[in-house]
């Protein structure tokens, strides 16, 4: 019995209420206009647009798009702190959230992308 609520104890203080409520995880959404461009997070090449893809939290810093014909447009992804790993201050001051991604997420959770066309260059 001993054992067993020693088990509870260090799993109760190993894990984080952001971890465990949202996830390491989070969906992102990327669209453009016009649909189709190649979406590109930290130089990886993930799909193309339209784009719902799991991303690890507080991995990625940006994410660039890409099309023939319209300039590429290269944006941050930017993260905010997830205000439900404030409850985990009780258990381990955060720091397995903050440790393991989860203390943030992406925000916000979609991007949309207006492709401008590149201008054509006049003939000599």
């Amino acid at each position: 019995m001993k054992r067993i609520l020693s088990f509870f104890a260090v799993a109760v203080l190993l894990t984080s209420c952001a971890s465990v409520f949202k996830g390491t995880d989070q969906t992102v959404t990327f669209t453009s206009e016009p649909a189709g461009a190649e979406v590109i997070i930290d130089g990886n090449s993930m799909g193309v647009t339209p784009l719902s893809v799991k991303l690890k939290k507080n991995k990625y810093d940006t994410v660039m798009l890409k099309l023939a014909g319209y300039k590429t447009v290269t944006r941050p992804l930017d993260k905010s702190y997830d205000s439900v790993a404030l409850v985990n201050v009780i258990w381990d001051s955060s720091t397995t959230d903050l440790i393991n991604g989860a203390a943030y997420e992406y925000s916000p959770n979609t991007y949309y992308f207006k492709l401008e066309a590149e201008s054509k260059t006049a003939s000599k």
